[in-house]
């Protein structure tokens, strides 16, 4: 089994301290062990906050795994481990491998890969096979942390949300419309997926109450 380096990325005390806000929050909440992780459009942050809630369960000694849920566009890929390439979910989907749990040098920290990109990643995060594997997942794990797709651009982060306790939506302050975020949470509860809140990310210093991530909130946006 490999070993992934994730040392290196520590976050500063602001970013810590609002993760740790979240975990509370998250930890306190009735059954809510596996969160898939999404945004309305990309770049907007979801991986760092997925990377970075999964280092926090772990370092409370929660035994943790990251799924890299997105099988088209990993940007997990060069961040752990410079592009090497590690057999992840699609091959364990498509039957080429079941060694696809890799340690980190975090303890109680795991992380899957997405793996090569394949022809059909819906239908294969649609089979019973993904489904298979996230319950055996929860058996093994306290926590598992998804870091699935963008919802505005496919519909694989609903799909991956029927699998988990809850989702989060990542939106990255004055990045994306409350109107198309507010399409985002439509699909996600149209799709069966229950939503835990939003985070908002990158706010300045200066604005009142935040800084850089505003941490754990209920999802209620009103249109202007």
């Amino acid at each position: 089994m490999s070993m992934i380096e994730m040392k290196g990325m520590e976050p500063e005390f602001a970013v810590t301290e609002a993760m740790n806000t979240l975990r509370t929050n998250i930890i306190y909440s009735n059954d809510i062990k596996t969160i898939n992780i999404s945004s309305t459009l990309p770049n907007e942050g979801k991986s760092t906050i997925a990377v970075q809630l999964s280092r926090s369960f772990a370092e409370l000694g929660k035994k943790t795994v990251l799924v890299d849920c997105d099988l088209r566009k990993s940007s997990m890929m060069d961040r752990f481990h410079g592009g090497r390439k590690l057999e992840g979910l699609s091959e364990l989907l498509t039957g080429q491998s079941v060694k696809i749990i890799h340690n980190t040098d975090i303890p109680n920290l795991s992380f899957i890969s997405s793996g090569k990109l394949p022809p059909n990643p819906s239908e294969l995060l649609s089979s019973q096979k993904f489904s298979v594997f996230m319950n055996a997942l929860k058996e093994k794990y306290d926590y598992i942390v998804m870091d699935a797709p963008p919802i505005g651009s496919v519909i694989d982060a609903a799909i991956t949300g029927r699998n988990a306790d809850g989702t989060l939506i990542v939106v990255r302050n004055d990045f994306c419309k409350k109107a198309a975020v507010k399409r985002g949470a439509e699909q996600f509860e149209q799709n069966g997926c229950k939503l835990l809140g939003v985070i908002l990310n990158r706010v300045k210093k200066h604005q009142k109450d935040y800084y850089y991530y505003s941490g754990y909130y209920k999802y209620g946006y009103k249109e202007k």
